[in-house]
């Protein structure tokens, strides 16, 4: 009998997971992943509570429960990296960290060392090949160890669910991750998963609220909990439009782009286009739609390939796909052109609202992740476009690199609006998407 370890969370998803994997025969070894430990600030452990759901989960499904401690590994690879990326301007994504150094490396690390196991699984909303074989998952348990690799290509799926697809979360985990790794509940619909939950003694955990947050953060809101770590630095909000003072803020880091500031002038919102480090100034513009919000251009770190580099990529260093740059929000078609130093331009047919430095841009091939990498820089936005030439606003730090660019590329790296449906009806898009995603 096949030997696996599950992540459990105390959450529905991850019991679910365990659930599925018993009733297919596995050997299946429940493990809570302890990634922080909020005692240190508060006093109180806010996990504790998932920690009695995981046991309790455990219990019913009458397998063995474990905790490990990933707090040293969490701490060093996760919460200093965001910390950092905070600082200097950017809006990491701790969750994909968190899935590339902890719970698909540390956790498989640790599945082999202390329990001789050498498959991992987690409640995560994806695919790998296995979910495509109709008798595999019975079978599953038959294989032998050896038969790993051909029984798993190595790469990652969209799940079933679309609107509870992970593969943007996942982007940065690794091919060998993958073919170490089931995931129970990829050809599953989220209303199932409670479903079985619910017939199967694990309705306990089926009425839970699902946790949304950032789990170093607690209870707390964002702003409260980021100055424990980043000192204060007062700075001002600037108009975009007319360089006037609009109000002054104490942290550059507590915002991020496209999110609303909270002043308003005469009724009207205003919202966060930029962010200067170096000077703590935020930059902002009126409206929740201004042109300043959207751009078709950006420059990444190397990216990162789950499976294999695309041969075209390879002999070419050009390579179109899909790309997203947001969870749940629609995929675009993209052209991926490899820089010096391995670096990367992605020029979309559609200009996006809010691409923000520090974020993930992550690149599909119909329902294949193919992988993903951080968003380094954004190209010219449609206000700065208007005349077919960047005019770039007076406070970006990066003007010599786009002109550089525009000057091999053109007016491709410039934002249109013919090319987006209608910029003023982008809301009206975006929610027609995730009410599809969601049926």
């Amino acid at each position: 009998m096949a030997k696996v370890l599950c992540g459990i969370s105390g959450g529905v998803d991850s019991a679910v997971a365990a659930f599925l994997l018993k009733k297919w025969g596995f050997n299946v070894i429940g493990v809570f992943m302890e990634n922080w430990d909020l005692r240190d600030e508060t006093g109180y452990c806010s996990s504790e509570e998932d920690v009695r759901y995981a046991e309790k989960v455990c219990k019913s499904l009458e397998i063995p429960y474990h905790e490990v401690d990933f707090v040293k590994d969490y701490w060093n690879n996760v919460f200093t990296e965001t910390l950092h990326e905070y600082e200097s301007g950017r809006t990491p994504n701790p969750d994909v960290l968190c899935n590339k150094y902890i719970k698909f490396h540390s956790f498989l690390r640790y599945a082999k060392n202390a329990h001789n196991a050498h498959i991992i699984a987690t409640g995560h909303y994806a695919r790998t090949s296995e979910n495509f074989r109709q008798l595999s998952i019975m079978s599953w348990p038959n294989y032998a160890l050896s038969q790993l690799h051909n029984r798993n290509n190595g790469q990652l799926y969209k799940a079933v669910d679309k609107g509870k697809d992970q593969t943007f979360f996942l982007n940065r985990i690794s091919g060998h991750s993958v073919r170490h790794t089931i995931f129970p509940l990829g050809n599953l619909l989220k209303r199932s998963v409670k479903e079985i939950a619910f017939l199967n003694g694990l309705e306990f955990v089926s009425k839970r609220k699902e946790s949304m947050g950032i789990c170093f953060i607690g209870l707390r809101d964002f702003p409260q909990f980021i100055v424990d770590y980043i000192p204060p630095k007062t700075g001002k909000y600037l108009c975009l439009e007319t360089g006037d003072v609009l109000g002054h803020h104490d942290g550059y880091f507590k915002v991020t782009v496209g999110q609303r500031a909270p002043i308003s002038i005469k009724s009207t919102a205003y919202y966060v286009v930029d962010r200067n480090a170096k000077s703590g100034d935020i930059y902002l513009a009126p409206g929740t739609l201004h042109h300043a919000l959207f751009s078709n251009s950006i420059v990444t770190d190397a990216p990162h390939w789950i499976d294999e580099a695309p041969e075209t990529f390879l002999e070419t260093g050009v390579f179109k796909c899909a790309l997203r740059v947001m969870h749940r929000e629609p995929i675009v078609n993209c052209e991926i052109h490899r820089l010096d130093g391995g670096k990367c331009l992605m020029i979309m047919d559609e200009p996006l609202r809010a691409i923000t430095p520090g974020q993930s841009a992550v690149m599909y091939m119909d329902s294949v992740c193919l992988g993903g990498t951080k968003i380094c820089h954004v190209g010219p936005s449609l206000y700065e476009s208007y005349f077919g030439f960047p005019n770039f606003a007076h406070h970006r730090l990066d003007t010599s690199l786009w002109d550089d660019l525009f000057e091999k590329f053109g007016g491709k790296i410039l934002p249109s609006s013919k090319n987006l449906r209608n910029v003023f009806e982008y809301h009206s898009i975006l929610h027609d998407y995730r009410q599809a995603i969601s049926q």
